[in-house]
């Protein structure tokens, strides 16, 4: 504030002498002002701004909000402490940045990101569960945001934690919410942008289109797929498996994470089936597919496909030790831990993953 001060008197070509006789203060309190020694008494607050040129608010620099990018640069700061394992120092900064912005719904939401993003950083269950209520608060409020991505982030989040808590009304409550499908925007506008002439900003719009059809057309079949094994037809539920991976690879949608778990999946199942080596083969490239698209982001690979080279995608964050944390319990909690817990080569594969959490 004292640099403030100091930077508008000079822009008024004021002596210290001047703006302490205009106020009735001596020229050693505005000194000190200007300083940081002392500040000026609330009641000074609106004569000094008049005097300068300003607001109180600019005087103070306050804000009701931060920028998108400020956002980034605080979280970034709070997300190391979830990587270094200071849960409770990471979770009580994230909190005093709340209560400074307490009507900020796009830092909230981005804070409700970060906490999901580390749930499994804490093997206390309490823990993990406030963080995923606190999540849900956060997200519930972001909902309301006037931005249309914050409000859209918030909704596809909290259906996602709802189902998670077995809150599946809520889910299915926030889904009527979603405004309905019968024009496709994306496809709209990369249609004008196209007739424009604007060819980097149409192949942009239909690549992510792309993007999100082969990503829906993959999580469909996955539900089918989770649809047959409920009534015990474990052949179509891996034929739907196969046909989601399918669409992947056809696709490329790998190269901007995909839907991730397929081949998890499908060991899973295959686990069932006894074909135990064909599992392990599957939880083999499962990790090693995971571990390597994460190092190409975090190297600034970027993305090799002319799919979806008009895309950006950018890298969570997350360290490779807290990535391998993540993989290791999956494998552990997965479905398929049972079946091949005993083999050498999934012992193997945990102990990989334990010496990468290590570094």
């Amino acid at each position: 504030m004292g640099k403030r001060i100091q930077h508008l008197r000079r822009e008024k070509n004021l002596t210290q002498e001047q703006v302490a006789a205009a106020l009735g203060v001596t020229g050693a309190a505005v000194s000190k002002w200007e300083t940081d020694a002392a500040m000026p008494d609330v009641a000074m607050l609106c004569p000094l701004a008049r005097l300068l040129g300003t607001t109180v608010d600019a005087l103070l620099d306050f804000r009701p909000a931060l920028e998108p990018g400020e956002i980034d640069a605080l979280l970034e700061e709070r997300r190391k402490l979830f990587e270094e394992r200071r849960l409770e120092e990471a979770a009580s900064s994230c909190e005093a940045l709340l209560r400074e912005y307490p009507d900020d719904l796009r830092l909230k939401c981005a804070t409700a990101g970060l906490y999901v993003m580390y749930l499994s950083a804490s093997p206390d269950r309490e823990w993990t569960e406030a963080k995923l209520r606190r999540a849900t608060v956060l997200l519930e409020q972001s909902r309301e945001s006037g931005a249309p991505d914050v409000a859209a982030s918030a909704r596809s989040m909290l259906v996602n934690l709802y189902v998670m808590q077995e809150e599946l009304d809520k889910a299915l409550a926030i889904l009527e919410e979603e405004p309905g499908a019968a024009l496709n925007a994306e496809m709209a506008r990369a249609g004008i942008h196209l007739r424009q002439g604007k060819l980097d900003e149409a192949e942009k719009g239909y690549q992510t289109g792309l993007w999100l059809a082969a990503r829906d057309a993959a999580l469909n079949l996955v539900g089918l797929h989770n649809a047959a094994l409920r009534r015990k037809d474990r052949k179509t539920a891996l034929e739907r498996l196969e046909q989601a991976m399918e669409v992947e690879r056809a696709l490329h949608t790998g190269e901007l994470g995909g839907v991730g778990a397929l081949q998890l999946l499908r060991a899973e199942v295959l686990c069932q089936e006894g074909r135990l080596d064909e599992a392990m083969s599957d939880l083999t490239d499962y990790v090693e597919n995971r571990l390597a698209w994460w190092a190409e982001l975090r190297r600034g690979d970027g993305i090799r496909s002319a799919f979806y080279d008009k895309l950006n995608v950018q890298a969570s964050g997350m360290s490779a030790a807290c990535l391998a944390r993540n993989l290791r319990m999956i494998l552990e909690q997965g479905g398929a831990s049972g079946a091949l817990g005993a083999r050498e080569d999934f012992r193997a594969l945990l102990a990989r993953l334990a010496e990468l959490e290590e570094q």
